[in-house]
């Protein structure tokens, strides 16, 4: 009988275990199915982000074609309306004096007509006037076998040439010098010169551009074309136009317009081997080309592999180990210590998400950063230790400086005005990557303006500021030396004095750009330090009087202390003022609070406000002295102090003119579009948070950047107007002379005479 029960017991517990394995199996199969869905949609995903990539990339390359092709364009309209160049053509006679005369003179004219060759990917160009059978470029004019033999790199039969330039065929297309019998991978380009009295498939003569293979591949430096594919390009009668990189059969045109494309995307099975390509097109918005990618679509699908091999072993280590865990669980009951794993992989899986989205975003979120501490936009001490925590520039023993540079071509580069947009493109991503290597300290820039850079340089706090400032000027020469070789770029830059706390960064950064600002060609770079203060003018330019005012509307106690402890400095410890220079900035400064006491609407104010600007009334009739201003100016950051919504929009509002104040466009319609609010709304907040109107404040903003341009710089005059945003010079000198009194010529005058 007790046999009996053990046998019914041990039956009980296998039939148990048996429940919990079918539970934990059916678990398992359940999350390896979801997998299974979610691997589908992920395999989806990376294919058509492989698409995505194709697309752009293959865009990105066929714009950079198309500027080239543009540029080139435009020297062959300027050709044709040469008036040299077109009486050059007709000329059939080459035994006249006159004509080796014009082309002399021709060939002078188009070295300002052709296009500057290191804009382009070419090596060489010349155009071939079929008439007389004669080839001109800005640096020969001679016979075209001459020329032929005599200024080109590669073995070219004259008379093979000759019948390909006048063969309309071979017109407005990509050439491969491999037609011509050379082992060259480069291509010819050609041009017709059409005049208006010309039929449109003959001309009399033919600009040839020698493009470089190598250089057009950097156009395509993104795209993979990987053992056998290859980019060609077709016109809209379906010529081909353009070919690279080809390592099989080219499909031809008619079975490419027939292909059904979605988003642009395609598949092809080409050859005996059945091979999969995978097909990307794009239209050009210039020339009307059609340009097809073809990639083997197993290579282009390369970066899934790995992806396939990883789930494939993430799978069979899921299965075994949850077999194992099944038989485990099964045995002890423990369910909870499954359910606890199965939520920590979740867990850690969003937690390794949410790291990867921070750190895409941090660059663009510490260059905000650095515009809020550079500029002294920041109005708490809470939000200034978030950002100096998120920055990580909590560093004891560490003091920061500034360095402000700022960018132009070189006076030897030969670059015309409407290049200029595409060189300062080109300079943003040279000068960071040049600032981040020579200074990698911190690594954090502010970009204030198109030409301008501002980067955060830390050092021990044990060094001297000598000792800093001579290792920054020495890596600044070097700096400057290497990006003049290379790029023809020349930089300038200024230096700031050291503070220990980030939040007096804004007071480095004015400094640096001041010393910034009366650099020269000879001393490119300058501290606060390395120009000589004159003893007989004070300190107190109209942009800090327009910062103090903006501190005081936001109520920025810190800001307002630093600011007057700056003045101190710079109208006592570095300067020598006579008792009225002292009393003629004491009365600036007061003028500067007293309008601010005065703009503040006592209406709707609380009454402890209210008493606080009864005593400040009463402290303005008193003794004046610097303590005293700065004792109401913190208490005008009382009544003025706000933490509204609307208070932090004009404040960002505030940043966005000082940094765009140069443009033309700024207005309140502008304004209000950015941040999104209506026009008559911004009109009412700018008036009650600042106390006056936009274009006041506006115009008193460029007036105070003019004045310590002409007062500190020799910039042109007739140029300034431009750079501070108005459209025109006499309105400019009206608003000038209405601000100051005197014409900017009479003040400049007046600054060069001291």
């Amino acid at each position: 009988m007790k046999n009996r029960k053990l046998t019914l017991k041990h039956n009980k517990n296998i039939s148990y275990k048996n429940q919990l394995m079918l539970s934990y199996t059916l678990i398992l199969a359940i999350i390896l199915l979801i997998g299974v869905i979610l691997y589908s949609l992920s395999y989806s995903q990376v294919k058509n982000g492989i698409y995505q990539q194709n697309r752009l990339s293959l865009s990105a390359s066929v714009t950079q074609l198309d500027n080239t092709m543009e540029l080139t364009n435009a020297a062959v309209k300027q050709i044709t309306t040469n008036s040299l160049f077109n009486n050059l053509i007709n000329k059939v006679n080459r035994g006249d004096s006159s004509f080796y005369y014009l082309g002399y003179k021709t060939q002078q004219s188009l070295k300002s007509i052709t296009p500057v060759e290191f804009l382009l990917p070419i090596n060489n160009s010349f155009i071939y006037i079929e008439k007389s059978s004669y080839a001109i470029s800005p640096i020969l004019f001679s016979d075209f076998d001459f020329f032929i033999w005599n200024n080109t790199k590669y073995p070219i039969d004259p008379a093979q040439l000759s019948k390909i330039l006048v063969d309309p065929s071979y017109w407005n297309k990509f050439i491969p010098f491999e037609q011509l019998g050379t082992s060259s991978k480069n291509f010819l380009y050609l041009y017709p010169l059409t005049s208006a009295s010309q039929v449109a498939n003959h001309s009399s003569s033919v600009i040839c551009y020698q493009f470089e293979h190598e250089k057009i591949m950097k156009f395509f430096s993104n795209i993979n074309f990987y053992h056998n594919g290859y980019l060609v390009a077709y016109d809209k009668n379906g010529n081909q136009t353009f070919l690279l990189s080809g390592g099989g059969p080219v499909i031809e045109y008619d079975t490419l317009k027939n292909m059904d494309f979605e988003h642009n995307i395609a598949h092809f099975t080409q050859g005996s081997n059945r091979e999969e390509m995978l097909i990307t097109t794009v239209s050009s918005s210039y020339s009307n080309w059609n340009y097809y990618l073809i990639q083997p679509e197993e290579e282009a699908y390369y970066s899934i592999t790995p992806y396939q091999r990883f789930f494939t072993t993430v799978t069979l280590a899921a299965i075994i180990l949850g077999g194992i865990l099944a038989v485990i669980f099964s045995s002890f009951g423990n369910q909870k210590i499954l359910r606890l794993s199965n939520e920590l992989n979740i867990k850690e899986s969003l937690a390794s998400s949410l790291n990867l989205l921070v750190e895409k975003q941090k660059p663009v979120v510490a260059e905000s950063y650095m515009r809020r501490i550079m500029e002294g936009s920041i109005t708490n001490n809470v939000e200034m230790q978030y950002i100096i925590d998120e920055l990580g520039l909590e560093r004891p023993d560490t003091k920061f400086h500034v360095l402000y540079t700022e960018v132009s071509p070189s006076e030897e580069s030969d670059i015309c005005t409407k290049d200029l947009e595409l060189c300062f493109e080109n300079y943003d991503m040279l000068v960071r990557e040049a600032l981040r290597r020579y200074y990698p300290d911190t690594g954090y820039i502010y970009k204030p303006s198109d030409r301008a850079f501002a980067i955060l340089i830390a050092s021990g706090e044990s060094l001297h500021f000598e000792q800093v400032l001579e290792q920054s000027r020495n890596t600044f020469i070097s700096m400057h030396n290497e990006l003049l070789q290379k790029y023809g770029i020349w930089i300038r830059g200024g230096l700031g004095s050291r503070n220990g706390l980030i939040s007096y960064t804004w007071k480095s950064y004015q400094q640096a750009k001041e010393a910034k600002s009366v650099t020269t060609t000879e001393k490119y770079i300058l501290s606060r330090y390395d120009f000589i203060k004159s003893n007989d003018v004070y300190y107190y330019p109209e942009s800090l009087s327009i910062q103090l005012s903006g501190f005081i509307s936001t109520g920025n106690k810190e800001q307002v202390k630093e600011l007057f402890k700056l003045i101190r400095d710079e109208n006592t410890s570095r300067r020598s003022l006579s008792f009225t220079q002292q009393k003629w900035l004491l009365s600036d400064i007061r003028s500067t609070v007293f309008k601010k006491r005065h703009s503040i609407t006592e209406e709707g104010l609380l009454e402890d406000r209210l008493k606080l600007l009864d005593m400040i009334d009463k402290q303005f009739e008193g003794e004046i002295s610097i303590d005293s201003l700065k004792t109401i100016a913190l208490e005008l950051c009382d009544v003025c102090g706000t933490e509204t919504e609307s208070n932090e929009l004009i404040i960002k509002i505030q940043d966005y003119i000082v940094n765009n104040y140069h443009d033309p466009d700024l207005c309140l319609t502008k304004i209000s579009d950015i941040f999104g609010i209506s026009e008559n709304y911004f009109s009412y907040l700018f008036k009650r948070e600042v106390s006056e109107n936009f274009s006041t404040y506006l115009e008193r903003l460029r007036m105070a950047k003019a004045k310590e341009i002409i007062s500190t710089t020799d910039t042109s005059l007739s140029t300034l107007y431009e750079y501070l945003g108005y459209n025109n010079a006499a309105s400019f000198r009206r608003a000038f002379k209405k601000n100051f009194g005197v014409s900017p010529k009479e003040m400049r005058d007046k600054t060069n005479a001291k």
